[in-house]
């Protein structure tokens, strides 16, 4: 099962899942972890990808939705220290275009 680690730094809160976000049960708990921040009043996202060794088009999509929803509210998205498969999806799908990607933060 995918962890979720919550950490706030400051105004930024950091997630950091540990596995997989490529399966529904994965999926809801990175979006209930997610979905707390938000509703604590999160504007600044930083989601360490280290850990994650994949995901999918779902979970794009939900990361996309909760960019427009941080920007809505004045803040924003950044995505950090994707694995190489990670950065090639995200660079197919043209989601780092819409999404701040780092290699580290």
């Amino acid at each position: 099962m995918t962890e979720i680690i919550r950490t706030n730094i400051g105004v930024t809160t950091y997630l950091t899942p540990t596995g997989s976000i490529a399966d529904k049960e994965a999926l809801a708990a990175f979006a209930a972890a997610f979905d707390e921040c938000m509703e604590a009043g999160a504007k600044k996202v930083v989601v360490v990808m280290e850990r994650v060794p994949s995901l999918t088009g779902e979970a794009l999509e939900f990361l996309l939705d909760k960019q427009d929803a941080l920007v809505a509210r004045g803040g924003q998205l950044t995505v950090i220290q994707p694995n190489s498969l990670l950065k090639e999806i995200f660079m197919i799908t043209d989601f780092d275009k819409y999404v701040e990607v780092k290699e580290r933060p």
